[in-house]
């Protein structure tokens, strides 16, 4: 199926590793134009090259801080400059630490929210206007599944992350005639380092083994396995579709099951 996004651009934040790195490489694979961005360029470029050959797209990439306002500044000029617009925009960051709500400062507060919320609406600030103009754009945020458990040991990533979508949400309302569309992502628990160190973190505090609380989370899941980043990065090229052109404001969970019902 052609997906109508071959040429298009996209910007994927947080993409040098992990769930963010998996959407970059599907989008390659149909035919979009990438510009990565994480913590180290090295990283990333490397990552930029693998992608470039394999794929036959183009692809750059530039190292940001996204809890620094200059440095996102300096990444949206890179990737204005080096694209001419961007057509994609995928937001998505690493996450915070797992906390109690007792155990987070007004520093970490205001920390995260700079990392997790205000590099969204920056970047999709500067992007949108062209977006508009050719009447065409896709914007995705990546939240997580804490949004709908309110995961009591991390009130930060519960918190912060449930306000992109409701930012997410006011934004579609105002693009939608534009032809821009405005999603976010409900990943469960998908297969990455960042869900082994929250087994390990889960495990501490129940005075179990990693091991052992990593087989009561799967033993959890109604499909018996956690998902892949190649499963969940498949949904995210799906939103960014010509086909999926009517589906705005909307969050998609990606969770094998594991989430209740939600309406």
């Amino acid at each position: 199926m052609d997906l109508g996004i071959r040429g298009k651009r996209a910007l994927v934040m947080g993409s040098s590793y992990g769930m963010g790195n998996g959407v970059a490489r599907a989008l390659a694979a149909e035919g979009v134009d990438i510009i990565l961005t994480a913590r180290s360029q090295d990283l990333l470029a490397r990552e930029a090259r693998d992608i470039a050959d394999t794929y036959g797209v183009r692809a750059d990439s530039l190292a940001c801080d996204l809890g620094s306002h200059g440095d996102v500044d300096r990444l949206l000029d890179f990737a204005l400059d080096r694209f001419g617009g961007i057509d994609i925009q995928f937001n998505n960051c690493g996450g915070p630490p797992r906390l109690l709500p007792s155990e987070a400062d007004d520093k970490l507060w205001h920390d995260w929210f700079d990392i997790i919320m205000m590099s969204a609406i920056r970047a999709t600030g500067a992007v949108m206007p062209g977006m508009r103009q050719r009447g065409w754009g896709r914007v995705l945020s990546m939240t997580s599944s804490n949004i709908l458990l309110a995961a009591t040991a991390n009130v930060l990533s519960s918190s912060l992350r449930l306000s992109l979508v409701g930012w997410s949400k006011a934004l579609s309302n105002e693009v939608a005639a534009d032809g821009v569309t405005v999603k976010c992502l409900i990943p469960g628990r998908i297969a990455t380092d960042r869900v082994t160190h929250g087994d390990a973190a889960r495990a501490e505090r129940a005075g179990v083994t990693p091991e052992e609380m990593t087989a009561r989370m799967i033993a959890e899941a109604p499909m018996g396995r956690d998902g892949t980043v190649a499963e969940m990065a498949n949904v995210a090229v799906l939103l960014c579709s010509r086909q999926a052109g009517y589906i705005t404001g909307s969050a998609i969970k990606v969770d094998g099951g594991r989430i209740p019902v939600t309406l």
